[in-house]
Parts: C-alpha cells; sequence; structure tokens
C-alpha cells in the first residue's frame, strides 16, 4: 500500500533503521565481493544509505524486493564506480601478505607464484562481470552452487553450469595465446614504471 502523506521524521528515522537493519549485512557482503576491503566495504554501504535519505517516502510503499533492488542498483554503481577508479586489481597487498606467509622461507617459488597471482589477477580483469563475480564467490569466498544461487536468486543448477562457463572461459584466457600473454606482459611493465 502506497503512502500518499509524507513521513514524519520519527517514521523516517524508523523506517532508516528498519531499513538499515533488513539490508545492512547483504549489502555489506556485495560490497566486498567488488572492493576485496572491509573498510571500504563499510563506507560503500554507509554512503549507499545516505544517497537513499532523499527517496525514504517513495521506497515506504514498495516491497522488500523492490527495495532491495533499488540499493543494489546504488551500491553495485558506486562501487563499479571505485573499482574503475582503483583499476579493478584484487587486492595486491593481500596477495603479496598470503605469499610472504606461505613462502617465506623458498624466495625463487615466492617469485614464480606472484607472477601467477598477478597473471590471475590480469586474467580475471579480462573477463565479464557476472563470470569474475562467480569465481570470485566460489573459489575466493569458498561459497557452494547453494550458497551462491540464494544471493543470485538463480537454481543451483543454473549456478553450476553458469561457474562451467566461466570456468572454461577462465582456461581458455588463462591459456590464452602468445599475444594476450605479451599484453600481460606489456601492462606489468607500465604498472611498474
Amino acid at each position: 500500500m502506497h503512502h500518499n502523506r509524507p513521513m514524519t521524521k520519527r517514521q523516517k528515522k524508523e523506517y532508516f533503521k528498519q531499513l538499515y537493519k533488513t539490508y545492512r549485512d547483504e549489502m555489506y557482503y556485495v560490497a566486498h565481493s567488488y572492493l576485496q576491503n572491509c573498510e571500504e566495504a563499510e563506507d560503500l554501504v554507509h554512503d549507499t544509505f545516505m544517497a537513499v535519505i532523499p527517496k525514504l517516502d517513495e521506497m515506504k510503499g514498495n516491497s522488500e524486493q523492490k527495495n532491495w533492488n533499488f540499493l543494489l542498483t546504488i551500491l553495485k554503481h558506486k562501487a563499479i564506480n571505485l573499482c574503475k577508479w582503483r583499476k579493478r586489481y584484487i587486492d595486491q597487498e593481500f596477495l603479496n601478505e598470503l605469499l610472504d606467509e606461505v613462502y617465506e622461507e623458498e624466495p625463487f617459488i615466492k617469485i614464480v607464484e606472484t607472477e601467477r597471482q598477478e597473471y590471475c589477477s590480469w586474467v580475471l580483469s579480462k573477463m565479464s562481470e557476472s563470470y569474475r563475480d562467480l569465481l570470485l564467490m566460489h573459489y575466493y569466498y569458498d561459497m557452494d552452487s547453494t550458497e551462491i544461487a540464494r544471493k543470485l536468486e538463480k537454481s543451483p543448477d543454473n549456478v553450476r553450469h553458469m561457474l562451467s562457463r566461466a570456468r572454461k572461459r577462465f582456461k581458455e584466457l588463462w591459456d590464452g595465446n602468445e599475444e594476450s600473454k605479451e599484453q600481460f606482459e606489456e601492462e606489468r611493465k607500465r604498472k611498474r614504471g
């Protein structure tokens, strides 16, 4: 049912709190899947909620699904803009810390592994957003097809097929041709100055 009259300040405050409680965790998860960074994900969720304050009266009459889609759209746009600004690479610092721990004793292995990680990030950056998100959810966040299906509102069967296609695409890009490996080397040299 739609409310014709604008809400009072108090009603807006209560409604805002209710929205925040309902969607905050899901939004944080989505933001984190884009940004790979806890603080930035928190900030993004906060910015998204700030952006909807002027729209509270309109949102009040909507279904939960419609409000979720609205919040998600804003969040994704903000995340994509931030990712573009950050160059869309998986957090290199995280990878380096991980590698430092794993390969403390083996400097040569570490170099090889770092190059593999960089190439992996590069290959992911060349994939479509939907395939990249799927692979990150599955391999980075260790989610199974049922959990992913719930997040994406698809059937687990559908998710398994999509994952299979995403893996195939990743393998094609990974094996790539000489040209794409040269492109990766070029970009890497440029990044290192």
